[in-house]
């Protein structure tokens, strides 16, 4: 920890990181996946940072499923993963600017790549953003933490990141859901927060 009233966090995106990106709603089906990945970020035993999740979840703007139900679930889903000590809080943005629900269709501040999600846990705890981190598998993770002055960014890359050529033969990769633990990146997350 960084001294009194001086707080440092580890920022998460949820699909892709806690668990497997399938598009919206991999959430409903996620509990398992973010179980052991936080399990692992809690070995960090050295120093103590807050894990705040951050994430767009857009099923109920796709119309897939009622708001109220959604947002019910998502909050049940991340309140247990609190009472579990796997992570201090979250921040959903449930909006999108084409939505079909007319609810939630705006341009908002909260919806990564924007910082609103980020800024909102920055100014409740204090948080020192230089000190901080953010995992995501999206360059609008990287932009959203960027724009709220996060130090120490890293991008778990996703084979749904890259771009299919239309002139290959053979089958385009498949996403294959890598914990953590797997990740050349999180060692050295887990190294420089040792070391802090």
């Amino acid at each position: 920890m960084l001294g009194k009233n001086k707080i440092s966090a580890i920022f998460l995106d949820a699909d892709g990181v806690l668990w497997e990106d399938i598009g919206p709603g991999g959430a409903l089906s996620g509990e398992f996946h973010s179980i052991k990945n936080l399990r692992l970020l809690s070995s960090i035993k050295k120093n103590r940072y807050l894990k705040i999740v951050v994430s767009n979840q857009t099923l109920a703007a796709r119309k897939k499923m009622n708001y109220i139900k959604f947002k019910y679930f998502i909050n049940i889903l991340f309140k247990r993963l609190i009472k579990l000590g796997l992570i201090d809080d979250f921040a959903i943005c449930y909006h999108h600017p084409n939505a079909k629900n007319l609810f939630l269709r705006k341009k908002c501040k909260c919806r990564k790549p924007l910082p609103g999600l980020i800024n909102s846990m920055i100014k409740k705890y204090s948080i020192v953003p230089e000190k901080s981190f953010l995992i995501g598998d999206r360059i609008t993770d990287i932009q959203s933490g960027a724009a709220a002055g996060i130090k120490h960014l890293y991008l778990i890359v996703n084979p749904k990141m890259l771009e299919i050529n239309e002139n290959i033969t053979s089958q385009p990769l498949q996403h294959i859901f890598i914990p953590l633990k797997g990740i050349k990146e999180f060692s050295m997350v887990k190294e420089i927060l040792d070391e802090n």
